[in-house]
């Protein structure tokens, strides 16, 4: 059974870690352990899954990034010598990071989605506003503007999950309260206590 506690340390500090770029990968890692720890204690599997292809599509983005770099990088010679191909490295490069971007979106949906889902079983909304800054700061990342935004949906983040309550709103206790007793009205009888019944019942 997971913890909504737990949750909230592992991720509060794993996405601290994720803020910078020498510990993401152990923020990471901590964030996913959190948002299981969520999945199970609300019984939502589908905020896990979800998490899950979000993590996949952005390794991918990662990756790809990664390569339209070191592609970069490895034809500069050739450019050196021969300035006319510029233009050809150039659309090579911004044909990897459009695709990079792409990937970065669709799991930034599915994360999104995982995140609206948290927001509406615990009531921490923070993480809907997390998630849609994510997105506009992916959608936005061309234009290096969305740079910002994903800064500020990391941040709020962080607030979201050390925002996360011990247990889900309306949990019941585990102790039944006992129901009040009723009062009795002024001038009754109590028949099982006294054991006599009043004398109009006796005559009828």
């Amino acid at each position: 059974m997971g913890s909504l506690k737990t949750a909230r340390t592992w991720g509060g500090i794993g996405a601290i870690f994720s803020l910078f770029y020498v510990t993401y990968f152990v923020g990471f890692i901590m964030k996913l352990f959190a948002v299981k720890e969520i999945a199970e204690a609300t019984k939502k599997e589908k905020i896990f899954k979800d998490y899950i292809w979000a993590a996949m599509m952005n390794i991918a983005a990662s990756f790809v990034l990664s390569w339209a770099f070191y592609d970069m990088w490895d034809k500069m010679a050739d450019v050196i010598h021969d300035p006319g191909k510029v233009a050809e490295l150039m659309s090579a490069f911004g044909m990897w990071s459009f695709i990079a971007v792409v990937l970065m979106i669709v799991g930034v949906w599915f994360m999104k989605k995982s995140y609206d889902t948290i927001a509406q079983e615990t009531g921490v909304a923070t993480f809907h506003t997390a998630a849609l800054f994510y997105l506009i700061g992916s959608i936005l990342m061309l234009l290096m503007v969305g740079y910002f935004f994903i800064l500020v949906g990391a941040i709020l983040e962080v607030m979201a999950f050390f925002a996360l309550p011990e247990e889900l709103p309306g949990a019941v206790s585990g102790t039944p309260t006992p129901e009040p007793v009723p009062e009795k009205a002024e001038g009754t009888v109590d028949v099982e206590a006294t054991g006599n019944v009043p004398e109009e019942t006796q005559q009828e």
